[in-house]
């Protein structure tokens, strides 16, 4: 496990940028376009920034004007400094898709959703993007389980596959990356909706050895995982533990159990699970960007608003790099790791790779000493690490 900070590189969304804070409620009250974004996210510490199709071009654009953006946008974000960072197709807003995208119950549907898929993967390609990521925001049910869950989980896939190998056969260097989340805007549920099913669903529906690495999962923490009030820290880990995490991870504020907030780093949220994210990355040795996918609050109406929330974005990430360097570097927190993280004994470690399990099984129990002694471990030492970790996180460690 690592034991120092790699400071990450920051990424946005332009459709944060470009958010006009409106709600079911309530009308438009900014009126950001793309260029004063750019301009406005130049000026700060975040030099890479990722868009849809849709934030630029109508879903009908004719293929001149679609150009003409892409050389437009190409030559803005160059003047400003900003690298294209991530390219999406929008399978979601056009009413089309309201029946599911790629896994739609509706062959004419799916069509749609693989030409405009297939489209994307050129433009990310055209815009020099690293990665093309697929947000299932339909790819669901609202209620009706319309079709067999298994088939609708297939389907998505085969469709998602049928764009990846498009652009593997074009030779493009793309990374795909699922980005799950559990509901929303489908009522009832999305298919493989949290970072463990998407990665199972990646597993075996891209098993050949031609997708080894093209195909992975970038979470959104923690608004996609607390919106129902699951641990984003953990999945974090088993992502990390099965290869599966893409290079980036998406950011942002949560209030835990409400429907995605996408709220400012640190608005909503534990600061104890934010600091445990940036922990896990960096003891993982992690050398990965963070996109923040989050927008500035309704009441936020003016540029320098939007200036103040990008800082800030930074600034709240920073900070908890500060605190897991603090943590590397404090004499308890060794000595409470020593205790936590003991190694195995032979006994127990050699089992899975002795030629005999069950001789080795035999072994243990003949030096077992029963479940009295085991009980007679100290566990305290789990309760002093939390207070210590909370005691660097608030500046009061001694």
């Amino acid at each position: 496990m690592g034991k120092s900070v790699t400071p990450a590189g920051f990424s946005i969304g332009g459709w944060c940028g470009i958010n006009p804070g409106g709600d079911p409620f309530g009308e438009a009250v900014r009126n950001i376009g793309t260029d004063e974004f750019l301009d406005v996210l130049g000026k700060t510490a975040i030099k890479r920034v990722s868009f849809h199709d849709r934030d630029l071009w109508p879903d009908d654009a004719a293929p001149g004007l679609v150009t003409e953006v892409i050389g437009h946008t190409k030559q803005h974000c160059s003047k400003a400094g900003l690298e294209i960072y991530n390219f999406t197709s929008n399978n979601f807003s056009n009413p089309c898709f309201r029946s599911g995208a790629f896994s739609s119950p509706f062959p004419q549907v799916r069509a749609a959703a693989i030409v405009k898929g297939c489209n994307a993967v050129d433009h990310a390609n055209e815009f020099g993007a690293k990665h093309v990521i697929w947000w299932g925001g339909r790819e669901g049910s609202d209620g009706a389980y319309e079709q067999d869950p298994g088939l609708g989980l297939a389907r998505y896939m085969q469709g998602l596959k049928i764009c990846v190998r498009y652009g593997v056969e074009k030779g493009y260097k793309l990374i795909h990356t699922v980005e799950p989340k559990v509901y929303e805007p489908r009522l009832l549920a999305l298919y493989a909706g949290t970072g463990a099913s998407a990665a199972s669903a990646i597993r075996h529906h891209f098993s050949e050895p031609a997708f080894a690495g093209k195909v992975l999962v970038n979470p959104e923490y923690p608004q996609h995982v607390m919106m129902l009030n699951l641990d984003p820290v953990f999945e974090l880990g088993q992502l990390m533990e099965e290869g599966m995490l893409a290079p980036f991870i998406h950011f942002g504020g949560q209030i835990a159990g409400r429907m995605d907030c996408d709220l400012p780093p640190g608005f909503g949220s534990n600061v104890y699970t934010d600091f445990m994210i940036v922990l896990t990355l960096n003891r993982r040795g992690w050398k990965g960007v963070v996109e923040f996918d989050c927008r500035p609050p309704r009441t936020t109406t003016s540029v320098q608003g939007l200036s103040g929330f990008l800082n800030a974005a930074v600034g709240y990430w920073r900070m908890l790099e500060d605190k897991v360097a603090a943590y590397f570097a404090d004499a308890k927190i060794a000595e409470l790791e020593g205790a936590l993280m003991a190694a195995e004994d032979s006994t127990v470690g050699g089992l899975l790779t002795a030629s005999s399990v069950t001789k080795g099984v035999g072994q243990l129990r003949a030096n077992f000493k029963g479940f009295a002694a085991a009980a007679e471990v100290n566990t305290d030492v789990i309760e002093a690490y939390q207070r210590r970790v909370m005691s660097i996180i608030t500046g009061t460690a001694k």
